[in-house]
This record gives structure tokens, C-alpha cells and sequence, in this order.
């Protein structure tokens, strides 16, 4: 369905900053049901600490511009197959690194990194970063950043573990399952001692199979997630659904499997 004029003029004179969408303010209420509807239908969520439009998915270095100019050109919502690609919000990185003992010039993986949110929060820690991502163009994101040392573009559950890093910081598949199979991979690449903090759907402890019971036997802490902590972006399913979610932490040991 095609929209008209009247919304295309303002989403023309939407302020867009990042991944982020502010529309005018004195618009008619016809024109602004119609506007949010194209927004919410092209991947947009609102934001009511902030009062505007986020895109998740492009955090940390998507722009929303030019998501917004297609709209304009196409005159309909944009389909976005890649829509489930959700970066960890910032504030979301920061509530992570926070319960990660930090070291000067400590080494740190991200895998399945993304566009390399949580590896950004680590680089301007002071951590030196290194990032496995599977699709080229976001491994491409993360390297113009330099927020790395090293980006490799590579399924990160073919890549053989060798213990070397201080840390991991992760943001695994959504699917529990896998999600606990990747966390179980990341942990094989810890020193002892080291520390593993990941994002996870909440529930993943109780996820079934060898993986489920495996990841039980590693937890150390969990902190749930709410609303309030969600300050930048929301967490959404592949199918554009908010997820509820928590952090998982884990140690390393010389006795892990």
C-alpha cells in the first residue's frame, strides 16, 4: 500500500541521528498514524524514553537516513529481510561490561559480533578486541571502526578454540539451543580464570539436550533484564517480536570440558 505526500513531506523533515528517527512534533493525527505505521512496518520501535523511532537492528552504526530516503523514493514501508540482525543496545553493552573484571590492555573476544556493539564498549575500556562475524558486510563494519585487532569473517562454531583471552563478551543466536552451544564454544577460549558475559532470551538455562545441561553446570550469575534497563533500542526475535532477556556469566577453570 502506497503512502501519500503528506506523509512522505514529513518523513522528509524527520530528524534522523543514527539509528534513529525524530518526527515533527505539530503533525496531523491522520498523517501520524500513517507515519507510524510505515515506520513500525519497515522495523522501527518506539522509544519512549527517548520519544522517537529506533531501529534496533542498526545499532551501533546503521544510519536510519537512508532507510528513510528508500521509503520516500519507494513511497511504502521498505521490506528488510535482514531485520532480525539486532546489535546489543548501548546501554545493554554497558550493564555487561560492568559485571566483567577489567585489566589493562586485557585481550577479549566478541563472536557472532555483528556490527560489533559490544566490542566498541570494550575497545573504549581500554580492552584489545578480536571479533569473529559471519557475514561480510558487518565484519566490514566493525574493521573501518577500528575497534578491533582482528576481524575474522567466519562461522565462529567452525573455528578451532584456543584458550588465549582474558574475557568474552557475546551476544549468541536467539534459538536456545544454539545459543547455549555457542556460549559452550566460547567458553573453550578462556585462560582459567577468565570471564565469559553473554545476552541471552531469558530462560536459556533450562534449554534441552547435552548443550542445556552443560551451560547448568557452568552458571554463575545471572542478571535479569527489564524495561528500565533498555534505555537505547529493544531486543527483537527474527520475526520483529521483543524478546525478554538476561545476562549469563561464566568462569573458566583448568577442569571445564
Amino acid at each position: 500500500m502506497q503512502i501519500s505526500k503528506a506523509v512522505c513531506r514529513e518523513l522528509e523533515l524527520a530528524v534522523c541521528n543514527g539509528p534513529s528517527v525524530r518526527l515533527r512534533e505539530d503533525i496531523a493525527p491522520a498523517v501520524m498514524e500513517s507515519a507510524h505505521k510505515v515506520l513500525i512496518r519497515s522495523g522501527a520501535s518506539w522509544s519512549f524514553r527517548q520519544q522517537n523511532y529506533v531501529f534496533a537492528d542498526l545499532y551501533p552504526f546503521g544510519q536510519a537516513s537512508e532507510l528513510i530516503a528508500k521509503i520516500i523514493a519507494r513511497r511504502c514501508a521498505v521490506n528488510r529481510p535482514d531485520r532480525g540482525v539486532v546489535s546489543c543496545p548501548q546501554s545493554i553493552a554497558e550493564i555487561l561490561w560492568g559485571n566483567i573484571p577489567l585489566g589493562e590492555g586485557m585481550e577479549v573476544l566478541e563472536p557472532s559480533a555483528g556490527h560489533g556493539a559490544l566490542a566498541a564498549e570494550g575497545a573504549a575500556l581500554g580492552c584489545v578486541m578480536d571479533c569473529y562475524e559471519i557475514d561480510g558486510y558487518r565484519a566490514d563494519d566493525i574493521t573501518r571502526a577500528g575497534i578491533a585487532r582482528h576481524v575474522a569473517t567466519t562461522d565462529f562454531l567452525t573455528v578451532e578454540a584456543q584458550p588465549k583471552y582474558d574475557a568474552v563478551v557475546m551476544y549468541p543466536p536467539h534459538r536456545r539451543d544454539l545459543a547455549a552451544k555457542h556460549i559452550l564454544h566460547a567458553l573453550r577460549f578462556l585462560r582459567p580464570g577468565g570471564v565469559l558475559g553473554a545476552l541471552v532470551s531469558r530462560g536459556i538455562e533450562n534449554a534441552a539436550g547435552p548443550a542445556g545441561g552443560r551451560l547448568r553446570k557452568h552458571l554463575d550469575f545471572i542478571h535479569v533484564l527489564d524495561d528500565v534497563d533498555f534505555e537505547d533500542g529493544y531486543l527483537l526475535s527474527p520475526t520483529g517480536l521483543r524478546l525478554q532477556a538476561q545476562l549469563l556469566y561464566l568462569y573458566a577453570d583448568d577442569t571445564q570440558d
